[in-house]
């Protein structure tokens, strides 16, 4: 017997929205979940699955005792397929989509039921790939309905978002994911602390968690300051971290520079005190650094192919050069 999936408790709000729509046989064709990531959308989308193909559902999730449940959590039902990168891969091959048309004609083995695709994360597609799509789009088989999950639905094709009804995941407020953090990583500090770190998001907390990434980021803080008082380079810096994962370089880099900027503009607690010396930096550019490495971590995820060496030198020495135009000490 599997355990029922349901979806977090902070998205109880879309997941009533869709049992609104389930109740008035009002479900779309094709659904588009997006927001940050590492905030469980895809929980929530393969809760959504399992609910829809359980022959026993109640109002919260699927019964996971039925048939069509043990084979769901098997990941052996023949209505439903999962799409993502293959592994080693940060993209989704036009094979992998193109094969849906045929899937999206059958009928379903359940009588009656429905043929669930579920598509993660939707901007790992490239063009090619998002125009195999827009096919079966276009063209919604009965009984079919194509879930997408999104991190970044900005960079998806127009035509794929006018043609999905699109659900919004925010950033959970902290009061339902710090008890549920507080439980898994044992106590409230710790938790906070985490959530701080992570921007919020639980999952990205609990990842940080995980790897140890507490100690991996006081590395890193102290490495940039080190850069800041002159006892390293931006290329000996740069060196230094090329043994990291680029995306836990960035994810870093995003969570010092957002809280900053928050510090700046809405004078929120930093996430580490020792930033408390860039607090004299122009906003405006700590911004657009953010931004900059919130579009370069968006490229890292969907496998464009980019040197790590000269990203983190370039980082570094713009940074580098505006503590100097400050006279950041």
């Amino acid at each position: 017997m599997s355990e029922p999936l349901h979806a977090y408790a902070w998205q109880m709000p879309q997941w009533q929205d869709l049992q609104r729509l389930i109740s008035a046989e009002r479900l779309p064709h094709a659904l588009l979940l997006s927001g940050p990531s590492a905030i469980g959308k895809l929980r929530f989308a393969h809760a959504l699955v399992a609910y829809l193909l359980c022959e026993s559902p109640s109002a919260l999730a699927a019964c996971g005792q039925c048939r069509s449940c043990h084979f769901q959590s098997d990941g052996a039902h023949p209505d439903c397929r999962e799409i993502c990168p293959e592994e080693g891969k940060r993209q989704i091959g036009i094979d992998q989509v193109r094969s849906l048309q045929q899937f999206s004609a059958q009928h379903a083995h359940r009588s009656g039921g429905k043929k669930l695709v579920l598509i993660h994360p939707a901007e790992a597609m490239n063009v090619h790939t998002a125009n195999a799509l827009l096919k079966t789009l276009e063209e919604p088989a009965s009984g079919t309905l194509l879930i997408l999950v999104s991190h970044s639905s900005s960079q998806l094709l127009p035509t794929i978002r006018s043609r999905c009804l699109q659900m919004s995941f925010g950033v959970p407020k902290n009061e339902f994911t710090e008890p549920w953090l507080r439980d898994y990583v044992g106590d409230q500090e710790t938790a906070q602390r985490l959530l701080a770190e992570a921007g919020g998001r639980p999952l990205a907390a609990r990842q940080v968690f995980e790897e140890d990434g507490l100690a991996t980021r006081e590395r890193f803080d102290k490495g940039l300051l080190a850069l800041v008082d002159g006892q390293r380079s931006p290329l000996q810096f740069a060196e230094e971290l090329l043994d990291a994962d680029i995306l836990q370089v960035l994810d870093w880099w995003v969570a010092r520079l957002l809280s900053l900027s928050r510090y700046q503009l809405a004078d929120q607690a930093l996430t580490v005190s020792s930033w408390q010396r860039f607090k004299s930096l122009p906003a405006v550019a700590v911004i657009a650094g953010l931004e900059r490495a919130l579009k370069l971590r968006g490229s890292f995820n969907r496998g464009v192919a980019l040197n790590k060496r000269l990203i983190l030198e370039s980082l570094f020495l713009e940074w580098t050069q505006l503590c100097q135009n400050r006279a950041v000490r």
